[in-house]
């Protein structure tokens, strides 16, 4: 959490601010058309495609759509994607322009809606890119999605997403999902921008196996990404979530009061890697479906400007592995907490259905962090009251103020081991060494060792169910 980072988030500026249009159409042959009919580089800009060839535009005939802001796009666009999907799949092209569409679509098996953005670039009215207008369903959070990659293999790339009428007020209007996963497999996000979704990606409602996102950015208003019934490896790549769209402070606060950027249930061996949010409620939620709950990898996790870093409530067994966390607090929220291992009844299950066989879980949370960084006003690191498992190790913890333990485990089993545990009396004035791990005595079985305590001490509540050893003072 850089003391900028807070004060002025816009300066945070996208990497990918410039494009090399005349690249274009080359780009589309060498990634989408077949090698043996490949047309000449610019005839496909030049005239609409045919469904067989793999490659449609939509603003060519028999289409037509206007591409203006104002014409109701709708029609042109799915009966591209029909006529595409219908013919074995490929690529429905969008151009630059501002594409209405008040109602919705789906993209069919194996069918790519492709615009021209190679990197999910800002918005702006003078430099639009491949942007789709959407307005409908507005008050209704439970309507239909915007898009819905109907799959299998349907794809969203390099295409920008943004809504017209949403409001800067002290609550946003509900909208649907933007984008959701059909009951197909391998539905793919590349390239994207979702400017101001009031829920941004669905992957959950009609499954979501082996999805695939690269390159997702927004400033989704409630909810982020939703990932549940993943029963082989989806996996999500460089994410970022962050005020661009409206910094006013009815918006920030709506967000940091409600919204969550990440929600992982089911989801088997999921594969998470660089991802960012900044001025959440909830930074990712961990937690069960009636379909079950998540494990998997994770790695450069980075939650900045969140209430709560990681509300854990459930994983699978194998757990959940994060290496190289990042999480910050500048003084927002009520809870102030990096990890929060919330309580579940001692021994609780549940019981779902695997390969035809019922298995019985319980619904504790396996959670392993190594390599963390943990800074700013948080009130706890690591608060854990749940059944399950927590290892901390490799870490940093440096709070700027203590308000209690950094570490409490007060239930469950811990291992704490080979972090640097630090207080900075200079940024609060009186502030001074306190307490770094407290363990409670419902706790069942805690191993903390060679750390680093600098001044800071240990409380061990726990009796012979704690063992302590190792700490340099």
């Amino acid at each position: 959490m850089a003391n900028t980072s807070h004060a002025a988030p816009a300066r945070r500026k996208s990497p990918f601010a410039r494009r090399a249009p005349g690249a274009l159409a080359a780009l589309l042959l060498l990634h989408f058309a077949h090698a043996a009919a490949q047309p000449a580089p610019q005839a496909p800009l030049a005239s609409a495609g045919q469904p067989d060839s793999g490659w449609v535009n939509v603003r060519k005939a028999p289409y037509l759509a206007r591409g203006d802001g104002r014409t109701d796009d709708t029609a042109p666009i799915q009966a591209a994607l029909d006529r595409v999907g219908a013919a074995g799949g490929g690529v429905v092209f969008v151009p630059t322009g501002l594409y209405m569409v008040r109602t919705h679509l789906s993209v069919p098996a194996d069918t790519s809606l492709v615009g021209v953005g190679r990197a999910p670039t800002l918005y702006t009215d003078k430099s639009p890119g491949s942007t789709l207008l959407a307005v409908e369903g507005a008050g209704k959070a439970d309507g239909a999605a915007f898009i819905t990659l109907a799959g299998p293999n349907s794809t969203l790339q390099g295409l920008k997403v943004f809504y017209p009428n949403q409001v800067v007020a002290d609550a946003p209007v509900p909208y649907p999902w933007t984008v959701r996963g059909g009951a197909g497999d391998g539905a793919a996000l590349i390239d994207v921008l979702l400017v101001n979704p009031y829920q941004a990606v669905d992957l959950a409602t009609g499954g979501g196996s082996r999805h695939y996102i690269r390159g997702l950015y927004g400033q989704p208003l409630l909810k982020g990404i939703w990932v549940d019934r993943c029963t082989d490896i989806g996996r999500i790549h460089d994410v970022h979530f962050w005020p661009f769209w409206s910094q006013d402070k009815k918006v920030i606060d709506f967000t940091e009061a409600h919204a969550t950027s990440f929600v992982f249930q089911r989801a088997d061996w999921e594969v998470v890697e660089n991802i960012f949010s900044w001025g959440y409620h909830v930074g990712m939620e961990l937690s069960a479906s009636k379909d079950g709950a998540t494990n998997g990898q994770m790695s450069e996790v980075d939650f900045d400007g969140v209430d709560i870093g990681i509300l854990a409530d459930a994983t699978q067994q194998p757990g959940v592995s994060i290496s190289n966390l990042a999480i910050a607090n500048d003084g927002r929220g009520k809870t102030r907490t990096a990890i929060w291992g919330r309580s579940s009844e001692q021994g609780a299950s549940q019981v779902r259905v695997l390969n035809g066989v019922e298995v019985t879980e319980p619904t504790s949370v396996v959670l392993y962090v190594r390599g963390g960084s943990f800074w700013g006003e948080l009130d706890r690191v690591v608060k854990w009251e749940n059944a399950g498992l927590v290892s901390l190790s490799d870490s940093r913890l440096v709070p700027w103020e203590l308000h209690g333990p950094m570490v409490e485990i007060l239930d469950g089993q811990a291992s704490v081991h080979d972090n640097s545990f630090t207080i900075y009396p200079d940024v609060v004035k009186g502030a001074g060494p306190g307490t770094a791990v407290a363990v409670g005595p419902r706790a069942r079985d805690v191993s903390i060792h060679d750390n680093q305590l600098n001044g800071n001490r240990v409380e061990n509540g726990a009796g012979d169910r704690a063992t302590v050893s190792g700490n340099r003072p």
